[in-house]
């Protein structure tokens, strides 16, 4: 833990490069992409379909036909709507003094090479920026589906419902208990949909 708040809290943003998966995880990171790939028309329409609900629909990718040769043209999945079309309409809506911005909080599907007590969540955002207000909600929602929140809780049944609300934000702020980071643009795998990594040390072996 102390490893990853020196690299996390540093204030050189070149020292996330350092987080980085085992070789076994990046062998299964990249032949997952890879699949994506094959299956999607991009990571985007993946990530609207299998995070945040979007219906699906298949896509003719003509560039892989070929009439000649006999062979089909591959089909592939495809949000609906599309991304641009998500984005466009969100906009206007904007405009129209509406707001339709969502968030997804998970567990990463391919964590950081870290110790088993430590989980690596991801809270993402599409149609604009994470807010630290998000963030400090996310870490809330985390802490509260946990042993150690179940362990602390149970300290607490006593106690009023203000001191437990304070415990639960000294715990979210806690860099103890709790790392949060944005990558910079050069390590963002998926510009457009802004994500935020939560480190939470759970406690449990």
């Amino acid at each position: 833990w102390a490893e990853l708040k020196a690299i996390i809290l540093s204030s050189n943003l070149k020292d996330l490069s350092k987080l980085a998966r085992s070789e076994d995880q990046t062998t299964t990171y990249r032949n997952r992409r890879a699949d994506i790939k094959n299956e999607w028309e991009s990571i985007y329409d993946y990530l609207l379909c299998t995070k945040f609900g979007f219906k699906w629909v298949e896509s003719v990718d003509s560039s892989n036909g070929d009439e000649q040769n006999n062979n089909v043209p591959q089909r592939k999945k495809r949000s609906k709507p599309t991304f641009q079309e998500y984005l466009d309409d969100l906009r206007q809506q904007e405009k129209e003094g509406k707001c339709n911005k969502q968030l997804k909080l998970c567990l990463n599907d391919f964590p950081y090479y870290l110790a088993p007590e430590i989980e690596h969540w991801i809270l993402w955002k599409v149609g604009g920026d994470v807010s630290a207000d998000e963030i400090s909600n996310a870490k809330s929602e985390i802490l509260k589906g946990s042993q150690l929140w179940a362990a602390m809780d149970n300290g607490q049944k006593s106690g009023s419902t203000e001191s437990r609300n304070n415990l639960e934000q000294l715990t979210v702020n806690d860099p103890e208990v709790f790392l949060h980071w944005i990558n910079p643009p050069h390590l963002k795998s998926l510009p457009g949909i802004d994500h935020v990594h939560i480190i939470f040390r759970s406690g449990r072996e």
